[in-house]
């Protein structure tokens, strides 16, 4: 009978800290903040209109860098995307509802960050922009 007892005692302590392993894991990692959501419920829908846009394009040596200061976009072409191909020659390649930019200017592989922030993980036609976002695309 004792015996049972100790099996049944660990059964307990094993379920018990099973249980409140997953209740804090979830807790705290549930919906941790991130520095390029901060305006997440807005940057979640696409806007008419946005202003003051700036673009930089860092070539990383290959080319003398560009910067475009003060764009507007309309017509709810207010994407990532939107904003680079309105400034420069690109190629981009297709994957069903993502596109992705192959080259800028004839210059291949880039990265893109919005606002200083860590590169987001989606295309970038899929990046809603707000009204004074600085876009900086970098060649890696």
């Amino acid at each position: 009978m004792e015996k049972r007892n100790k099996y049944i005692l660990l059964a307990f302590l094993g379920v018990s800290c099973f249980s409140l392993l997953f209740f804090f894991n979830s807790l705290l990692l549930h919906n941790p903040p991130s520095p390029i959501n901060q305006n997440e419920g807005e940057r979640d829908v696409k806007q008419y209109s946005v202003d003051n846009i700036t673009l930089f394009i860092d070539y990383s040596g290959v080319k003398t860098n560009e910067k475009f200061e003060n764009i507007s976009l309309t017509n709810y072409q207010t994407t990532v995307y939107h904003l680079l191909l309105n400034c420069c020659e690109i190629i981009i390649q297709n994957f069903g509802s993502d596109i992705y930019i192959k080259e800028i200017n004839s210059v291949a592989s880039w990265i893109y960050t919005v606002n200083n922030s860590i590169p987001p993980r989606m295309a970038s036609n899929h990046f809603n922009l707000l009204d004074n976002d600085t876009v900086k695309w970098k060649h890696v």
